[in-house]
Order: structure tokens, then C-alpha cells, then sequence
């Protein structure tokens, strides 16, 4: 007679290996002491009855769920996909699976998210704070024992495991090489969501500026210390109506604030984005506005989109690892998970500045170089 189609039990896995049921869990939980000879003869029994592990029997056993939780800014944008594809390529290839919760960049729904992951008894979490100064949250999280790890921005209040590119000096890197080419007016279009974290960036000197911590701050406040440093650093002065406040992560915004830094009496000769929608933003609003690129102002964007590739002229873009990145996050995550037990550790994944045919020197720089 047919076994019924139904899972098969540790019980009927036991009685066909032929041990006791206590082995047989053993053996598929992969815990306790099991000969090798032993545990293969029930992993067998286990295939041929089709098996599949409870897994909140298991968790109940181990302690784990072989699962991570994720909560990242925003699922729809590219440079969170590529983390999100780096960590679940990387929690497969062990065995874990990962659940994803989306914040949209607001505080209060990332509380929430935590909340709910925690419900779900994950064995870790991957988190891109919204606002690094209030990590409660998180605080609290890690007061559970189980590993955190932050990514793309990471916090001067929680000691934790952080992978984060140095946004601040890829900028400076961007706007020096814009001055080298002859543009005295740089304008920066950047999210700076909180017009107090812009004043108070705005108002630091120049020990202020080499002082700062830039990984405490949010990603575009981080990025305009670099725009601010590179003006300190070649003893430029800084024009406060060339640094735009979009006020929201959203192409709406980035493309309104572009409307109106074009359309001062001194405009800028170059443009640098903080994110890879600002860039698109501010890349509709100088198409929409008949700026021809870059003999009237040259552009460079943040993220190495596919879509800066297809425009003409292709944009120059500072290129930041995303895949990479999660594949270090997740990578960290499991070690704590696995028992690593040693001091925070914060990896600064390495940006590439990639410079193509939205960047050409002033007219006067030409001519003295002819």
C-alpha cells in the first residue's frame, strides 16, 4: 500500500534508517553527535521518503531559522537591488533564506519593519538606517544577541558591523577634477532632507570639515562635506546658492531644484548629483530645459546606471559597488551568526569615478591647453 501523500515524520524516517527517532532528528538537524555512517544511512532514508525539515521544529531545537531579515530604503532603486542580489546570493549559497521589508527612507516604517522581522525570529538583520541618529530601534535589536549589520550608512551611536562606501571623497575627488578643468562655479544637487544637517555642514570651517565623521551623517550630507572640502582644500570660494536642496529622495524634486539652479543670473558651468536619483532628476530637468551637455555645463552623476549609457552624451558617474557591497554585508552577518565573536567592524567598499563625455573643460581652459 502507497504511503499517503502526505510530508513524511522523523518518526517514519527513523523507522526506515532503522534508529531511534532522537538519532534521526539529530542527524537532520544537524546538531548533536552522530556517527558519519549513520547520518548518511538516515539522509538517505530521508530523500527516499521525501523528507522536508519543520522548520519551526528546528528553530525550537537550534535556536535559529536559517533566515536573515533585510530592510533596506528603497527596493525600486538600482543601487539597493544590487545589494539586495549580492546578500541573497550569498545567503543562499549557505543555506539561508531572506526576508525583505522595504522602509521607503522613513523612520517610523523601518521600526516597524524591525518589529515585524523580529516576530519572524530571524537569525540576524541587514539594515540602511534612515536617519543614523535615531537608532533606537536597532539598539534594542542588538540587545536581543543576535547580529546586526548596517549598510550604506552607519551610525556614531551603535557599535556595530557597517559596510559604507566614502562618499564624501569620491565628491571631492569629482569637484577637484572639475576644477582642474577650468570650472570655477561647481553646483551640487543633493537630497539633504534635513535643512539642520545643511546648516550645520554649511557652517563648519575648515578643522570642521577635516573633523567631521562623515559616516554618521546621511549619505547626501556626507557627499556635500566632500563638495564643501574640495572647494576648502583649492581655496575656492563656496557660493551657498550653487548647493540646492532637493528636500526629498524623489526625481520630482531633484528635477524642480535643477530648474531653479539653472535659471540663477550666474549659473553653474558643472553639476555633481548625490545619489542616482538626484541624478535623474537633474538630468530631465537639463534636457527639459534645452542645456546642451557639456558645452554649456558639465554634468557628473552618482550610481553607474544603465540609462547613463544610453543618453547622448553618456554621463560621467561616480560608480559605486552595490553588489559587492552586499555581498560583504551578508558575508559579515552569517560570521556573527556562526559565533564571530571580535570588535565592530566597518568596511569602506571603494567607488570608481568613471569619466565619459558629459565632462569637458571651460573654454578658457581649452584655449590655454591648445
Amino acid at each position: 500500500m502507497n504511503r499517503p501523500l502526505r510530508p513524511a515524520t522523523v518518526i517514519e524516517v527513523a523507522q526506515e534508517a532503522g534508529v531511534s527517532t532522537a538519532t534521526a532528528a539529530r542527524a537532520l538537524g544537524n546538531y548533536g553527535r552522530v556517527r558519519d555512517s549513520t547520518r548518511e544511512k538516515v539522509l538517505r532514508a530521508a530523500e527516499k521518503l521525501n523528507y522536508q525539515a519543520n522548520g519551526l521544529a528546528r528553530s525550537m531545537i537550534t535556536g535559529r531559522t536559517k533566515s536573515i531579515g533585510v530592510v533596506c530604503g528603497d527596493v525600486h532603486n538600482p543601487f539597493f537591488a544590487g545589494i539586495l542580489r549580492g546578500i541573497t546570493d550569498v545567503a543562499r549559497t549557505h543555506g539561508y533564506s531572506v526576508l525583505i521589508a522595504n522602509s521607503d527612507e522613513d523612520w517610523a516604517t523601518e521600526v516597524e519593519s524591525v518589529r515585524t522581522l523580529s516576530a519572524s525570529a530571524v537569525d540576524g538583520l541587514i539594515v540602511s538606517p534612515a536617519e543614523p541618529k535615531h537608532v533606537e530601534h536597532l539598539e534594542n535589536w542588538s540587545g536581543t544577541g543576535k547580529p546586526l549589520t548596517l549598510i550604506d550608512r552607519s551610525s556614531a551611536t551603535l557599535q556595530t558591523d557597517a559596510v559604507v562606501i566614502d562618499g564624501a571623497r569620491a565628491i571631492q575627488d569629482a569637484v577637484t577634477r572639475l576644477f582642474e578643468l577650468g570650472h570655477e562655479r561647481v553646483a551640487i544637487v543633493g537630497e539633504l532632507r534635513s535643512a539642520q544637517e545643511l546648516d550645520h555642514v554649511l557652517s563648519l570651517n575648515r578643522r570642521g570639515l577635516d573633523n567631521l565623521d562623515v559616516f554618521t551623517l546621511s549619505p547626501s550630507a556626507a557627499r556635500l562635506v566632500g563638495y564643501l572640502r574640495a572647494h576648502t582644500y583649492a581655496d575656492k570660494e563656496i557660493d551657498p546658492a550653487l548647493v540646492v536642496r532637493a528636500g526629498e529622495y524623489a526625481t520630482a524634486a531633484a528635477s524642480l531644484a535643477t530648474r531653479e539652479l539653472i535659471g540663477i543670473a550666474a549659473a553653474p558651468t558643472a553639476l555633481v548629483t548625490t545619489d542616482n536619483v538626484m541624478t535623474l532628476g537633474a538630468y530631465r530637468a537639463l534636457r527639459e530645459a534645452g542645456t546642451i551637455i557639456p558645452d554649456q555645463l558639465s554634468f557628473i552623476g552618482f550610481d553607474n546606471q544603465d540609462w547613463t549609457l544610453l543618453v547622448s552624451p553618456d554621463i560621467s558617474v561616480i560608480d559605486q559597488p552595490d553588489y559587492d557591497m552586499g555581498r560583504t554585508a551578508a558575508t559579515m552577518l552569517l560570521e556573527r551568526i556562526e559565533g564571530l565573536n571580535e570588535p565592530p567592524r566597518v568596511v569602506r567598499a571603494a567607488t570608481s569615478y568613471l569619466e565619459r563625455a558629459s565632462v569637458a573643460p571651460t573654454t578658457k581652459e581649452a584655449k590655454r591647453k591648445a
